[in-house]
């Protein structure tokens, strides 16, 4: 038992070592020492440990003495490879990102996302060519993840339910590990586009909320660098809670959700009933001539989107507020219309303790957070893994 423990306990410490190298490195093993209050002794002992399995490497850095340079430490960054990938509404997105955050290549093109086998088929066959292309090692550690909107089981990888795609229990890291060697993750999109936020505000923040007004309408929330799940990761679907009862059925089954007053097809059907419309871009067209039917529409879909924030702030009381999607992030009329009408729906009290932002990342984020997501989940494994 003791063996037990103190292997452990190196790994452990390995894993602490091996993160504060890729979050400060370039680093000396006296700051590491340091900022981990590790003795000198077992931090240099860790830091060879790293550096004889590959996963930092030595960096030469000219001091104040002349003729001297100093050796300092940095993560291998051909180390680890990231598969980051989006499932969108008839578009997928793939990045490849390696152990630092870099993008090696990235991919996005039109697929027939209402096929869950179409959509495993490309994802495969790309990730593929993008390796055949790159010609990495067949002992090269590689991990997939893969961002959806929906309803995500993450330990067995079932999309459980996702009103987007109308997907329902689809096994999809069980069929997608099938057609590739690699460990697969699946997750909630709007999660690993939160984790891309909240590293690029680099712990501005202990707590940021994310909304996404698109296609759907859902949130994220990250508290101190981790993703609020609730009990069974449900947390976040604000989109399905019930505004009106006797509302709008909504393709989860219930009626009057908040995401039928918001979401894009929602917007077009309503303005259909007026004229032939077949894009948010026309609405937006009709509202700035001042066309009663298309303001009542986009100032409706204002005031819920009000509401969304303010559900959010009042349950989770976070420091910003992150607003994302494509109506957000595609159309400038409605993103200016909301950062001017959202106070007039907030609770008062609440109304001066958060900052609202627009999206940092964009359309990379749910890519970004996938390749985040996976460094996270290595590290904090790291002390699981064996000799």
């Amino acid at each position: 038992m003791l063996i037990k423990n103190q292997d452990y306990l190196r790994r452990r410490n390995q894993s602490l070592v091996l993160k504060m190298v890729l979050e400060h490195g370039p680093i000396s093993r006296a700051e590491i020492a340091k900022k981990t209050m590790m003795s000198p002794t077992s931090a240099s002992r860790i830091v060879t440990s790293l550096l004889k399995e590959g996963l930092i490497r030595e960096k030469k850095i000219s001091t104040s003495q002349v003729g001297r340079k100093a050796i300092y430490f940095v993560p291998n960054e051909d180390y680890f490879i990231s598969f980051g990938v989006e499932i969108d509404v008839n578009r997928i997105s793939i990045g490849m990102i390696n152990f630092v955050g870099e993008w090696l290549e990235a991919k996005s093109f039109y697929c027939d996302t209402a096929s869950s086998e179409s959509v495993i088929n490309v994802i495969s066959d790309t990730i593929h060519d993008m390796l055949k292309r790159q010609k990495f090692s067949e002992s090269k550690i590689i991990r997939i993840c893969v961002g959806l909107p929906g309803i995500i089981d993450i330990e067995s990888g079932v999309v459980q339910a996702s009103a987007q795609l109308n997907w329902r229990d689809i096994p999809l890291k069980k069929l997608l590990e099938a057609r590739l060697p690699y460990e697969v993750q699946i997750e909630n999109e709007l999660n690993l586009k939160a984790l891309a936020e909240y590293e690029a505000f680099q712990s501005t923040y202990g707590t940021v909320a994310i909304i996404g007004f698109g296609k759907g309408v859902g949130s994220s929330v990250i508290v101190n660098g981790d993703i609020f799940r609730g009990a069974h990761n449900y947390s976040g679907e604000i989109g399905h809670t019930t505004v009106d009862p006797y509302g709008v059925y909504c393709p989860c089954g219930n009626f009057g959700c908040l995401q039928t007053y918001i979401a894009e097809q929602f917007l077009i059907s309503e303005a259909s009933k007026t004229r032939t419309i077949n894009s948010v871009n026309e609405i937006i067209r009709y509202y700035e001539r001042d066309e009663k039917w298309a303001q009542n529409i986009i100032d409706k879909a204002l005031i819920y989107m009000g509401v969304a924030i303010n559900n959010v702030v009042c349950t989770y009381n976070p420091e910003v507020v992150v607003l994302s999607g494509s109506l957000i992030e595609n159309y400038s009329t409605i993103r200016d219309l909301i950062l001017e009408t959202y106070k007039e729906n907030i609770w008062k009290p609440l109304l001066d303790s958060f900052e609202l932002k627009i999206t940092n990342t964009r359309n990379k984020g749910v890519v970004m957070g996938a390749a985040l997501n996976l460094q996270q989940h290595f590290i904090d494994n790291f002390d699981e893994k064996g000799d």
